[in-house]
């Protein structure tokens, strides 16, 4: 497992800061643009790192995220396909093993396993892997190409839906590291009420409340979000 160092290195420090700067601030002008789409209950906070979010039913101002999500499903579709074919070089092939293993197993077991297969990947930077600043990539994408902070939390967020983890009880988190001035993204999920961290910077799954040094930006299941400031 690489040291956080080496995962983020010094020089690309700030190219990370303002990619999430710009997406804080694309974020800010979507959300004021559709304040009339705001439900009266999406309004009530959230909980994340110690910080209080403002809660959104509509995806629309995370595009990387909402398009993901539409992808993936395409993709899902695709790799059925190539199973009901019998095809053996299917996208999903290796993953769709480990989800069979961990099916049946104690929730905790299940997070800490999918958290060491996706940390097991090596750290890629979307401007190396796909030639542009950022790019959110399938689970298929990610096990074709490995990744970056982001992909290795959507890989994690898929394969416990794909165990049956309930979409409420996970939360795609974007965050500034204080410790480092850069940005990342992390996943937290609750099991038995507690909140667990799955970071591909730390080996082992941690307590959230254990991590001072984020702050998030915001964060996501596939039906709501939520906005810090």
């Amino acid at each position: 497992m690489q040291s956080i160092a080496m995962v983020i290195r010094p020089h690309t420090g700030s190219h990370v800061r303002r990619r999430f700067c710009l997406i804080l601030s694309l974020i800010v002008l979507a959300v004021g643009s559709i304040d009339r789409g705001r439900a009266d209950s999406g309004l009530a906070a959230g909980e994340v790192f110690g910080y209080i979010g403002k809660k959104f039913t509509d995806l629309r101002p995370l595009p990387k995220w909402n398009t993901l999500l539409m992808r993936y499903r395409d993709e899902e579709g695709r790799d059925a396909d190539c199973r009901s074919r019998g095809r053996g070089n299917c996208p999903y092939t290796e993953w769709k093993a480990l989800i069979d293993r961990l099916e049946g197993l104690d929730r905790r077991t299940q997070v800490e396993e999918v958290n060491r297969f996706a940390n097991d990947w090596r750290y890629v930077t979307d401007p190396v892997n796909w030639g542009v600043d950022d790019y959110w990539a399938t689970p298929g994408e990610f096990f074709a190409k490995a990744g970056d902070c982001e992909d290795y939390a959507i890989v994690k967020f898929m394969s416990l839906r794909a165990l049956g983890f309930d979409n409420a009880d996970l939360s795609l988190v974007a965050v500034m590291d204080l410790n480092l001035d850069v940005g990342h993204a992390v996943l937290l999920v609750e099991v038995q009420g507690q909140t667990l961290l799955l970071d591909n910077q730390i080996k082992r799954v941690a307590p959230a409340v254990s991590v001072r040094h984020y702050k998030p930006v915001f964060s996501a299941n596939e039906k709501v979000w939520w906005l810090f400031k």
